[in-house]
């Protein structure tokens, strides 16, 4: 049995994010911050974005959606998203391949 265990990737007055390396996959947890929202970006790969705990709003190419608690996005290849929250989220995330500082 291999045991699994999350890497820092990013801890600063934003957000905190863990990433843990699932062989070809990146399971990506991150807490974002009261007032604070993410850098935005877009990439080729898809991505599932999983809302786990409090409320915020997430932009999929300029069209907001609330996020909470077990709402689930799945966001295609090349659409550019950000997640903005005034109260504190935290949101799961899922993708192929390994982090590239994008976020």
């Amino acid at each position: 049995m291999t045991t699994l265990s999350y890497r820092e990737a990013a801890n600063d007055s934003r957000y905190r994010v863990r990433d843990m390396d699932l062989g070809g996959f990146t399971f990506s947890e991150t807490i974002l911050h009261a007032g604070q929202s993410t850098r935005g970006h877009a990439h080729p790969w898809p991505e599932v974005y999983l809302g786990m705990d409090g409320f915020g709003i997430i932009y999929l190419d300029g069209d907001d959606h609330g996020i909470a608690p077990g709402a689930l996005f799945v966001i295609p290849g090349g659409v550019h998203h950000r997640v903005t929250t005034e109260s504190g989220i935290a949101f799961a995330c899922f993708f192929s391949g390994v982090r590239a500082n994008d976020k």
